[in-house]
């Protein structure tokens, strides 16, 4: 059973790597306005990838723990989720916000980094950054519901990449929130919780792909729309 768990997990791995490399892809061939409007999206699935690869090459080649890279991608996604979302709400002070959700989550992954080791899975930063994530898209599902930018929010790629955000993030927090219990305590191998956590990211990802092809209509469609 455990060879199977592990073979399925390698799979799922190995799907999710090549999920994020269409979603790189995609971004980079989006118009170069949609580009600078999603900026943050982009830089987190470009770390995606590369903490993914570094991750690969670590265990195959050089066979030592690749804990560390996927630390420090926690450390940096919550805060570039958090400027992402930025970019879309009117608040006037939302760099306030910004700063006040960024400054504590960065302290205290860096606590957590010194208390544990960057070499141990520091599940309390990310079971933080889920719960900042979830609020985040709440407060941003809100918002829309408020404003009603247009007549169907489901046209909006935001709406798809919160959509992400929360499914993954909300699928994930109870995983961050056990994982050290069961980790040190349990001596669990995680196996089977993380065949979970990657078939979300298969659906997170996905769901980013479609968000980013309404990016690339509405700015073509905003091109074409543009008097020469």
């Amino acid at each position: 059973m455990t060879a199977e768990a592990t073979f399925w997990l390698t799979v799922l791995s190995q799907v999710q790597k090549f999920f994020i490399l269409v979603g790189v892809v995609i971004f980079m061939t989006m118009p170069k306005l949609g580009k600078q409007q999603y900026l943050e999206l982009g830089i987190i699935l470009w770390l995606s990838l590369l903490t993914e690869l570094t991750t690969l090459i670590v265990i195959r080649v050089f066979h030592t723990n690749p804990n560390a890279y996927g630390n420090v991608y926690a450390m940096i996604e919550l805060p570039l989720v958090v400027l992402l979302y930025r970019r879309f709400v009117g608040w006037k002070n939302k760099n306030a916000i910004s700063l006040l959700i960024i400054m504590p989550f960065v302290l205290f992954g860096l606590f957590n980094i010194l208390k544990n080791g960057i070499h141990h899975i520091n599940s309390y930063t990310l079971f933080l950054a889920s719960i900042c994530v979830i609020i985040i898209s709440i407060a941003y599902f809100y918002v829309l519901i408020q404003e009603l930018p247009t007549e169907s929010i489901t046209k909006l790629p935001m709406f798809w990449i919160n959509t992400a955000f929360l499914i993954y993030h909300s699928g994930n927090f109870f995983l961050y929130l056990s994982a050290d219990y069961l980790i040190t305590v349990l001596d669990h191998s995680l196996i089977n919780p993380w065949m979970f956590h990657n078939f979300l990211g298969l659906i997170f990802y996905a769901i980013l792909w479609y968000a980013m092809f309404l990016i690339r209509a509405e700015n073509l469609k905003t091109r074409d729309n543009i008097p020469i």
